[in-house]
């Protein structure tokens, strides 16, 4: 039986490996853009670096206990979904903005849920 947090994973890297490569065209062509670009870019690309890893390994792990298939596709959907938001909040907008900010605070949630959720599958079984 292959995961469904397998699908998950390929997505996010494949957004991984996007991210890695607007940090580097920034970097070639910072000179051309707003002041505010590079450093937002980079911060976007750190960002889903601290966070996904985590977030896919619970993923996993949940999977693995035991989560059924339909809460795993919700919980990988959304991580996608908000580290796309994020991303584009990021990179499209200066400063503080409702995407970055539902993209990070979403992720922390859903960080948070899959935690708590972990520790009740390990704490039931």
């Amino acid at each position: 039986m292959i995961p469904v947090s397998l699908a998950y994973a390929g997505v996010l890297a494949l957004l991984s490996v996007l991210l890695a490569n607007q940090v580097l065209f920034v970097r070639l062509r910072g000179g051309k853009m707003p002041d505010w670009k590079p450093h937002a870019t980079e911060r976007a690309q750190a960002n889903f670096v601290e966070n996904v890893p985590v977030a896919l390994v619970l993923l996993y792990l949940l999977e693995a206990a035991g989560a059924g298939a339909t809460a795993v596709h919700v919980l990988g959907a959304s991580l996608v979904a908000l580290r796309l938001l994020h991303a584009w909040g990021m990179s499209a907008y200066p400063g503080a903005n409702y995407p970055r900010l539902i993209g990070a605070q979403g992720t922390f949630l859903l960080l948070s849920i899959m935690g708590v959720a972990a520790l009740c599958l390990a704490l039931a079984g």
